[in-house]
């Protein structure tokens, strides 16, 4: 069972424990779930005796005796404010596939937002027909491509046209003015890897906006709502 709905909990027994068992323990919970070797990396967090698990369905932490699990923010609260490691995961994952976004930069940019987009949803259309608002703020955009239906879906299809395009930026807006979507003469495998990213990242609809700090949105967010999110980031 590879799809996971976790919720994030309060484990003493965790935080009791002082040793630290192998990854093999780990692995063999993760196991349990249907993963094998092949489809996680396992990595120590600053949390003591917690792991991160990257998985092919989002990251999740499980405890270093592999009898916890858990997904979603955990907050470091030693500092004079909470801070999410979840986010340094996630900012990783945009690193792997940042050189392939279309970007859309801000004459003056003050920030920059990740966003994955499937050019049939309402709300993604919505948060493109504005990009220039996005843009006079300051704001740079960088897209992803995230197929809310499948890779092996026609929407995924036009999407692997758009970023195989000559002139992806172009083929970008017609896609979302309604236009027609000329079939690509060459296929790129850029659209898989980024909507595998967005499976890392636990995605489950389109827009998702990732901040400069790798703080995950989910949604539409207007300029005014999201320019005091970024300010945060800064601080």
């Amino acid at each position: 069972m590879k799809k996971l709905t976790l919720t994030l909990g309060l484990f003493s027994g965790l935080m009791m424990s002082t040793v630290y068992a192998s990854d093999a323990d780990i692995m063999a919970s993760l196991q349990k779930l249907g993963y094998t070797k092949a489809d996680v990396q396992i990595q120590k967090t600053p949390m003591a005796n917690m792991s991160s698990v990257t998985t092919p369905d989002g990251v999740l932490y499980i405890s270093s005796d592999g009898k916890f699990l858990t997904q979603g923010p955990i907050y470091d609260m030693s500092g004079a404010t909470p801070e999410n490691i979840a986010n340094a995961d996630n900012l990783k994952l945009i690193e792997s596939i940042a050189s392939d976004a279309i970007v859309y930069k801000a004459k003056d940019e003050k920030y920059a937002i990740y966003v994955f987009s499937d050019y049939t949803c309402a709300y993604c259309k919505k948060l493109h027909e504005e990009i220039n608002t996005y843009l006079d703020a300051g704001i740079s955009v960088h897209y992803f491509a995230f197929p809310r239906a499948g890779l092996d879906s026609d929407v995924a299809k036009n999407m692997q046209s758009i970023w195989s395009a000559k002139d992806r930026k172009a083929a970008f807006d017609n896609a979302y003015k309604g236009g027609k979507i000329s079939p690509a003469s060459s296929m790129v495998p850029y659209v898989e890897m980024q909507y595998n990213v967005g499976r890392k990242l636990g995605l489950s609809g389109t827009p998702a906006i990732i901040l400069p700090n790798g703080q995950l949105l989910a949604g539409y967010v207007p300029v005014d709502k999201l320019l005091p999110l970024l300010e945060k980031t800064t601080k």
